[in-house]
């Protein structure tokens, strides 16, 4: 079996976009839809990436007998220890974020919400949620002066609230949620090519072939790899950034001031490329090299139609429906939430702004 192709995927891709020419008779039959073929390609530059790459070379080394066993031994031992420590640290810093950052934050804006809600509808008409703080039972009874008996430093903190502001917030935690849709999107093509795409083998005598240019593809793969390949590198991955983004998007609820909420979300996305710096760090030349220059059959283009030219915009969606359904209905930051305050603070942010044109013309 091999990797290696003839045909020329990039001008096959364009050709079979060229509907109305052609080099012999400048016509090309309207209803062809050609799959495009493409080239192996290499995993990217990732620890991941290059721990599933010493897994498999050391792996079928070892199978066939190496004179370097020690070496490939320590390397495969290295590649695991890599692993766990990226979700060791990632899990340390979600574990930080939630109990130092977000959960303090969460207090905050609960106290801040709760004091507005008792002021605003009198002792008369609030209950207590089952954290302890206090909701008006309906909107009728909400009196919209008592706001402004209200210092300014708590005005402001009100009107900070990132749910009294739901298309700032939507915009922010849906970039966020782009932002890990784009990992998880590579952690699924990963898992396309790796589990599905490359065949299973008998043995490790089955897995490698040599390619162009001193590279090697990686032709099949035996069931054990599979295996730990599955459980250590690819769905632990869905995982830790499905919590993140979890995690996340409640700390990004939480934080009661609008130009925080976007200097935190930018703060977030560091713990997204730690597999990029660590692999930039810690990986050696060599181990670099064997990275950028070990080949897998990735899944090609497809076919030209609808599905393959719209279908990447599926993650859009998702990434839009998930914001949705956190911001107004799983959130738990501001449970049985009243959706007051926007108007309040409107009325009052409109006189603030009046008042501060009116000081530059006096």
């Amino acid at each position: 079996m091999s990797l290696r192709t003839t045909s020329r995927p990039l001008q096959k891709a364009v050709d079979s976009d060229l509907e109305g020419t052609s080099d012999d008779n400048n016509s090309l039959d309207p209803t062809l839809e050609e799959h495009v073929s493409t080239e192996p390609e290499a995993l990217g530059e990732t620890i991941f990436a290059m721990s599933t790459v010493c897994l498999i070379r050391d792996w079928v080394w070892l199978a066939r007998g190496s004179h370097a066993l020690a070496v490939r031994v320590v390397r495969l031992i290295m590649a695991m220890t890599l692993i766990l420590g990226v979700l060791a640290l990632q899990l340390f810093l979600l574990r930080a974020v939630h109990g130092l950052l977000c959960a303090r934050a969460v207090e905050r804006i609960r106290e801040d919400y709760g004091d507005y809600e008792l002021l605003v509808y009198g002792k008369e008409h609030v209950v207590k949620t089952i954290h302890g703080f206090y909701r008006g039972v309906d909107r009728k009874f909400l009196n919209a002066t008592k706001f402004m008996e209200l210092p300014t430093a708590q005005k402001h903190s009100i009107c900070q609230i990132p749910l009294a502001h739901q298309d700032y917030a939507f915009a922010i935690l849906f970039i966020w949620t782009l932002t890990c849709c784009s990992d998880l999107r590579k952690t699924f093509r990963h898992i396309h090519t790796l589990l599905f795409r490359t065949p299973t083998v008998a043995s490790a005598d089955y897995v490698l072939e040599k390619a162009e240019e001193g590279a090697v593809a990686v032709i099949g793969l035996t069931f054990a790899m599979k295996t730990v390949i599955a459980f250590f590198c690819l769905f632990p991955r869905i995982v830790s950034v499905s919590v993140l983004n979890l995690l996340g998007c409640r700390w990004l609820m939480a934080t009661n001031s609008l130009s925080d909420v976007l200097l935190n979300a930018l703060a977030l996305e560091f713990m997204m490329v730690l597999k990029e710096l660590l692999y930039t760090t810690l990986a050696s030349t060599r181990n670099k090299f064997l990275t950028e220059n070990t080949l897998f059959m990735a899944p090609g283009p497809g076919n030209l139609g609808i599905a393959g030219v719209v279908g990447s915009m599926a993650w859009a969606i998702v990434a839009c429906l998930w914001v949705y359904l956190y911001i107004f209905h799983f959130q738990r930051v501001l449970p049985e939430y009243n959706w007051d305050v926007r108007e309040v603070c409107a009325t009052w942010d409109g006189a603030v702004h009046m008042s501060g044109v009116l000081d530059i013309f006096t």
